[in-house]
C-alpha cells in the first residue's frame, strides 16, 4: 500500500475541491483523497 502524507494546506484544498470543482468525477476523486488524508482505511470506501 502507498503511504501518502498531506500538508494542512493540501487537506484544506481537497476539502474545498470535493464540493466546488465543476466536474463531478473530479469531486469524487477529491473525496477519496480527502478521506485518505484523514487516515480513513481503504476498507471504508470503494474506489472505482
Amino acid at each position: 500500500m502507498i503511504n501518502l502524507e498531506f500538508t494542512e494546506e493540501e487537506k484544506n484544498s481537497l476539502y474545498y475541491e470535493r464540493f466546488h470543482h465543476p466536474h463531478p468525477r473530479v469531486q469524487l476523486k477529491m473525496e477519496v483523497l480527502w478521506l485518505k488524508s484523514q487516515k480513513i482505511s481503504n476498507s471504508h470506501f470503494k474506489v472505482s
